[in-house]
Formats: C-alpha cells, sequence, structure tokens
C-alpha cells in the first residue's frame, strides 16, 4: 500500500497540523532535497550496507518525486489542500488522546502503589526476620527494641533555633526502653525520665535518604526579631515534629526501616496526636545509640 505523500517526508500528523502551509512547503522542499542527494546513486555506491542495493535506492528516488510533485504548493495548491485535510484526519481525536493520557495516569499510579507495597512487604519481612548483624549491632536495633538508649536531636527545634535569634537551649532528649520493652522518654530541658505509654514507634529513615523539612507541617507564623540588630521584627512560620498522612504515606513510608539507626530519624504514633489529627511524629534524629546493661 502506498505512503502518504506527507509520511513519505517523515512528518506526522501533529507536526503539519502546527504549521502553517507556507512553511510546511518550505520544510518540505528542504526535505526533498537533501533526501535526493542522500539517495544519489554516488551516495548509494558508497554505502556498506546490503540492503542499499540501487534498486531500492532508485525507487525511493520515485517515490520522492512522486510525492513532492503533488505536494508543490506552488505548482498545485488545490492538490497540496487536500493531501493535507486527508492527512490531518489521521489525528487522534481529542477523547483517544484524553484516554492515553488517563491510561498512563493509571499505570503510574499502580507503579507508585505495587512500589509502595513492595515496601511494605520488605518492612514486615525486616521486621519478622532481622538479620545477625541487626540483633548484634552496637549501633542499631530492629524493632520492636529491648535494652536500648537512644539520643534524638529535636529536628523542629533545631531548624526554627536556625531561623531565628531566639536561645531555645539544648535540642537534645531521651527516649529509653528497658530490658522488658516499657519506654521512657526525657523531654528537651527535662533533668528527669517519665514513662511513655503514648508513643509507638515506627521505623526510621537514613537522613541522607530524604529531604524530611519541606515535608513537616508548619505552625502559626509569628514574628521573631532579625540577627541584624535593626529593630526589625520578621514574620516566620516554624515547623513542627508532625508529617502529614499524605506526605508521610508518599515519601516516607517507602523508604521507613523497622529499626533504631544513627543518623536516622524516628517516626512514631502518639496516640492522641495521630487519633485526633493522623499525623504522624517525628521523634527526632538519632544521634546516639547505647545498649542498656541487663
Amino acid at each position: 500500500m502506498p505512503r502518504h505523500p506527507f509520511e513519505v517526508f517523515g512528518l506526522t500528523p501533529d507536526l503539519v497540523a502546527e504549521l502553517d502551509d507556507q512553511d510546511l512547503f518550505g520544510v518540505i522542499k528542504s526535505m526533498y532535497r537533501s533526501l535526493l542527494k542522500a539517495f544519489h546513486p554516488d551516495k548509494a555506491k558508497s554505502r556498506k550496507k546490503a540492503k542499499d542495493r540501487p534498486e531500492t535506492n532508485e525507487k525511493r528516488t520515485v517515490e520522492l518525486n512522486l510525492a513532492f510533485e503533488v505536494l508543490n504548493l506552488e505548482k498545485d495548491p488545490d492538490s497540496f489542500k487536500r493531501l493535507k485535510k486527508s492527512y490531518l484526519s489521521r489525528q487522534p481525536t481529542t477523547a483517544y488522546r484524553n484516554s492515553l493520557l488517563l491510561k498512563a495516569q493509571l499505570e503510574a499510579q499502580q507503579d507508585k502503589e505495587d512500589h509502595l507495597a513492595q515496601s511494605y512487604l520488605s518492612y514486615l519481612a525486616q521486621a519478622a526476620l532481622p538479620t545477625e548483624e541487626e540483633l548484634l549491632s552496637s549501633s542499631s536495633a530492629p524493632l520492636p527494641a529491648k535494652g536500648v538508649c537512644l539520643g534524638l536531636s529535636d529536628v523542629a527545634i533545631t531548624n526554627n533555633v536556625r531561623q531565628s535569634s531566639w536561645f531555645i537551649g539544648s535540642n537534645f532528649k531521651e527516649l529509653k526502653i528497658d530490658p522488658s520493652g516499657q519506654m521512657y522518654v526525657k523531654q528537651v530541658g527535662r533533668s528527669k525520665f517519665s514513662q511513655a505509654n503514648f508513643i509507638h514507634l515506627l521505623g526510621s529513615v537514613p537522613v541522607d535518604a530524604i529531604e524530611l523539612i519541606p515535608l513537616l507541617e508548619r505552625g502559626e507564623a509569628k514574628s521573631f526579631r532579625s540577627l541584624p540588630s535593626n529593630g526589625s521584627y520578621l514574620p516566620k512560620v516554624s515547623v513542627l515534629n508532625l508529617v502529614g498522612p499524605k506526605n508521610f504515606k508518599r515519601h516516607v513510608l517507602p523508604l521507613l526501616k523497622p529499626l533504631l539507626l544513627e543518623r536516622a530519624y524516628l517516626f512514631s504514633l502518639n496516640n492522641e496526636t495521630f487519633l485526633k489529627s493522623g499525623l504522624i511524629t517525628l521523634e527526632g534524629v538519632i544521634v546516639k545509640f547505647d545498649r542498656l546493661r541487663s
């Protein structure tokens, strides 16, 4: 079946639709001259591929000449416009384009869901079957952990102090899990541990695996004195140690490990916070890991 004249020059219906008649004919003339030179007998002899036989080049030259003759806008504008109209009818309809777009979106969504499901399966497998190295490591422990003490850097305090001139104090807190599995926490600025029955540890993500600050929830804007002592105040929006469920599921959950790791963000479910708002708590960055003596 003979090819459409526009197809002979390698022009798609979309490209033909974008150009006006004069510009389109200019492209056709340029391609016609270039292709004739490429299929000239002298050029063909220099080719090494067996498929470039003389009879093939001759047929290709004839096809180019015939296509250019019927697409010659200067000599036969009616033929040019008629063939352009017939070629444009090959364009996909809007409904078909939308269906292709929807199909691509569904496939992308399915890929995300498959990736998330595989990540969760890996999470369950790692939690159920920790390796011997994880069990004996001096800098990590699989969850549910027992007999460990963690030093944590509070991410929100660290970030907010860097944004303002306020001196809030130390950003260090501690979390201890005794050999029976009971958890205790010593919050920033406190001198004693208190029992923490409301915290359920989910796991950790290495700090170099995720850009977390943009994903954190924001508090209300407040005015802090700027660092230069010019008496001015600048509004600042402080970050919170909380991650919304959408950001957590999309960005954190695929990377989450059921491990306590140094230099990793530690996430938990705070009973009251999660039940009220669905927000996941960021306990902080694990900067110190110790095993408790029995």
